[in-house]
């Protein structure tokens, strides 16, 4: 009885093991896909800045902005979106007291990012992100809105001018921020997200509006992700 007790176990003991299992980080990808898109309803809110003798505030406003995200490994994610609005952009010439003019303008966005994801935290995955692209400001009458300028724009007129004469214009813009997703079914989540876009004041193609300086524009949004 010894000896069969003895041989069964180094039996046992010899047959092949099968391998371990592991569970990827963050639901394989994110919620069982490498892949989501999305959809965000954001605010803007501008600072101030100045120079040339010319001090520009941009109103404040909200918009709408679509992406795709995909992710290359459990951290590493790469992202594209659009994003559109519509402000006015005001400026005040020679100092206080000086001529204001307001600019109703449309505002769109095109930028790619990296996205790195953090460890999850309870029902949180919190992320950061950083990249760049391209701002667009098309000036335009909505609302039957009118531009309040300088003389030497609209050839002598000083208000109830119109913006057709001015330039659309594309900017240069660095982004940077953060967020966290937060499951709500299988494959969507809520996203709570604040992103600061740096990029240098349009002036529409007039050195009127030239202030040569750069500007901060903070972006706090919320939207739904779907993963796939």
């Amino acid at each position: 009885m010894a000896t069969f007790t003895t041989a069964a176990c180094a039996q046992d003991s010899a047959a092949p093991q099968p391998p371990p299992t592991t569970q990827s980080r963050s639901g394989d990808y994110g919620y069982g896909g490498r892949a989501e898109v999305f959809v965000n309803g954001f605010g803007l809110f501008g600072n101030g800045t100045s120079g040339n003798a010319i001090s520009q505030q941009e109103t404040q406003s909200g918009g709408v902005s679509v992406g795709y995200r995909f992710h290359l490994n459990a951290v590493s994610a790469l992202e594209g979106r659009y994003g559109f609005s519509r402000d006015s952009q005001k400026y005040t010439i020679g100092g206080t007291g000086g001529t204001v003019s307001s600019v109703p303008s449309y505002f769109s966005e095109i930028s790619g990012s990296y996205v790195y994801s953090l460890p999850k935290f309870r029902y949180f995955q919190p992320f950061l992100e950083g990249g760049g692209g391209l701002l667009i400001f098309s000036p335009s009458n909505y609302g039957g809105a009118s531009v309040t300028t300088a003389n030497s724009i609209y050839g002598g007129t000083s208000s109830g001018g119109t913006s057709s004469g001015l330039q659309t214009q594309t900017k240069g813009m660095f982004a940077y921020g953060g967020g966290a997703d937060v499951p709500v079914v299988s494959r969507v989540s809520f996203r709570i997200e604040v992103r600061s876009l740096v990029y240098k004041t349009p002036d529409f193609g007039t050195v009127t509006f030239q202030t040569n300086s750069f500007r901060f524009l903070y972006e706090p949004s919320l939207g739904v992700a779907y993963h796939f």
